[in-house]
């Protein structure tokens, strides 16, 4: 194990979702996917990444057609050109979850049935 690195609680384990999302700053007009969820953040999968400490408003739709809205950070972002979003693993941004502004109810239950089918 690396100095510093703590094995990850089931709380904060992420798990493998592919969602369309849209999302921005001001309006929520740029468009990726999410790679994987967490109860505390989650991964965009994009062309069009924001600068680390920007504020974005994200709006994502699960997997039962429910509307999930809420306000991310980025903590971390790497911009790669659009014809290789696909083929570089970590290109979009790593969102650090601020606060729910609907669904937070579904995006929850979208994490227990992960869990579920994990196990």
């Amino acid at each position: 194990m690396r100095v510093g690195a703590q094995s990850r609680s089931i709380h904060d384990r992420r798990f493998l979702v592919k969602l369309p999302v849209n999302f921005g700053v001001q309006n929520i007009k740029n468009i990726g996917f999410t790679g994987d969820i967490s109860p505390g953040g989650l991964f965009i999968k994009s062309a069009r990444v924001f600068p680390t400490g920007s504020d974005l408003k994200i709006e994502m739709t699960s997997e039962n057609g429910e509307i999930v809205r809420l306000i991310g950070f980025v903590q971390w972002s790497k911009q790669v050109a659009p014809n290789l979003v696909w083929s570089v693993k970590d290109a979009g941004m790593g969102i650090k979850i601020r606060k729910f502004v609907c669904g937070k109810e579904h995006y929850f239950k979208m994490l227990t049935q992960k869990r579920v089918g994990m196990s």
